[in-house]
C-alpha cells in the first residue's frame, strides 16, 4: 500500500467517523424522545385486513 493511498484511507475513516457523529447526534436531539403509541388490536386489524388494489392500471 503507497503513502497515497494510506492517506486515502485516513480520510475517508475521518469523514466517515464525522458523518456517523453528526447523525447520532441530529438523532439524539431530535428523535431520541418521539414515541408512537400503537393499538395492537388495530395494527392486527390493517395487516389481516384485505384491500384490494383500486388505482387504475395503464397498459404500455
Amino acid at each position: 500500500m503507497h503513502f497515497s493511498d494510506k492517506t486515502l484511507v485516513r480520510k475517508l475513516a475521518i469523514v466517515l467517523v464525522l458523518k456517523l457523529t453528526v447523525l447520532m447526534a441530529l438523532w439524539w436531539f431530535f428523535v431520541r424522545e418521539n414515541r408512537v403509541a400503537v393499538d395492537e388490536n388495530s395494527a392486527a386489524t390493517q395487516l389481516l385486513t384485505f384491500t384490494p388494489d383500486t388505482t387504475p392500471r395503464t397498459q404500455p
